[in-house]
């Protein structure tokens, strides 16, 4: 009887997702965009795939587990838009999907900007470090950190329902753990919580009673040898099932950039993400000159890196898109960092979203800066042209489980 019920639920789920509307795939005035490529693409073995499906039958069919996603990247995925839109999809394409906001950031302490979905204020004076600067600095998953010696600091975080609404109860701080660290806490006029330190893993653990959407952060010195505090990221979760999506992009990041960050491994061991996708690429490309061995030398030394903190991990590698070099000539190194994502997407079994071949290949970004879609410097994207990306990329990612459904209920 559980079986006929769930090969019910699977037709019926199956064919609501096929007959979805996927947006910009028909009445779309953008002919230059090839649809027919907006797909996942597996020149490997796709096995890794199969274990995420099951995790996603089990959290549509039974309302149990979480799904955890991490996406690598540069100032695309900084901007928060085109993930930010991904997210949200992928939150409410099915009721009870919303695992929670994913790890966040205080950005403005580096005068970089941060994503509209969440607020942040601080109190206290703070030094950052990112991985597209000189310094000497331990750096974890988002690639920043902020370091204060004020005991009385604190961090404020609001989350803006006009975009998602979100609230937590499980709040997860990444922060150096040493001897001389000060402790963080909960506000007490917050809400009732719990904490729970795991100073090996980095991090400390905060459970509230009762679901909030403001939160604030203090810092309590409790030894004399406590003098600061290094921050590395804020996961914002709640305790029921769902998905949760962190967008982990620096402004200028490289493949190099992420490589430079030692307690990347140790991070991701924590969070033990089901899919991590990678959207680096551009700033690697961007130059007079390229050289594709060096390129797949960092990417194969980036793999490895999540390899081993997350083997069981799928990992999508997305391609760059067409932009131009200093506003003047289409950058023609996108085409062979693509022939180098290929490469390694069959040796890593990885998946492709192929987004140079998808936006159009070569010069198509004059395409799009035509019709507003990207910017007059001819790399960033439009807010309107990260929506539409947002859409693709999620149109992508759910034909992966459309036809994981479908030969599941041919094979019944």
């Amino acid at each position: 009887m559980q079986k006929l019920l769930t090969f019910i639920i699977l037709i019926i789920f199956s064919r609501n997702l096929s007959a979805q509307d996927y947006p910009y795939t028909e009445y779309s005035d953008y002919r230059y965009i090839r649809y027919d490529k907006n797909k996942i693409i597996f020149p490997g073995d796709s096995s890794d795939f199969e274990k995420f499906n099951k995790k996603l039958d089990n959290l549509i069919l039974k309302g149990e587990g979480k799904i955890n996603i991490i996406h690598f990247g540069g100032s695309h995925i900084q901007a928060g838009i085109y993930s930010g839109v991904t997210r949200k999809k992928l939150q409410n394409f099915y009721p009870g999907l919303n695992g929670g906001r994913g790890f966040i950031f205080p950005y403005g302490m580096s005068k970089t900007y941060t994503t509209k979905n969440y607020r942040i204020k601080w109190t206290g004076k703070w030094e950052t470090c990112r991985n597209v600067e000189h310094k000497d600095c331990s750096l974890g998953m988002l690639g920043i950190a902020a370091t204060t010696h004020d005991s009385t600091a604190t961090i404020s975080v609001t989350l803006n329902p006009k975009y998602q609404k979100y609230e937590t109860d499980i709040i997860k701080i990444f922060h150096e753990t040493g001897k001389n660290s000060y402790k963080i806490r909960l506000s007490a006029d917050s809400s009732t919580y719990k904490v729970t330190e795991f100073p090996e893993k980095g991090y400390t653990l905060i459970k509230t009673e009762d679901f909030i959407s403001e939160i604030k952060l203090k810092l309590q010195k409790t030894d004399t040898a406590q003098n600061k505090f290094t921050l590395y990221g804020i996961g914002l979760e709640n305790s029921f099932a769902g998905i949760i999506y962190t967008d982990a992009g620096i402004s200028g990041a490289s493949i190099p950039s992420f490589l430079k960050c030692d307690l990347l491994e140790k991070q991701l061991s924590v969070v033990k993400p089901d899919l991590v996708i990678i959207s680096l690429g551009t700033n690697d490309t961007y130059g007079k000159i390229f050289y594709p061995e060096r390129y797949k030398r960092h990417y194969v030394d980036f793999l490895n890196k999540i390899k081993n903190a997350v083997p069981d991990a799928a990992i999508i590698l997305t391609v760059p898109n067409d932009c131009y070099y200093r506003r003047r000539d289409p950058l023609p190194f996108t085409a062979d960092a693509e022939k180098v994502i290929f490469e390694l997407a069959k040796e890593y079994n990885c998946g492709i979203w192929d987004f140079y071949a998808v936006m159009g290949g070569y010069n198509s970004s004059y395409l799009w800066h035509k019709d507003k879609l990207m910017q007059n410097d001819l790399i960033h994207f439009t807010k309107k042209g990260y929506i539409i990306k947002g859409n693709l990329f999620f149109n992508a990612l759910i034909k992966i489980y459309d036809n994981h459904l479908t030969e599941n209920t041919l094979n019944f």
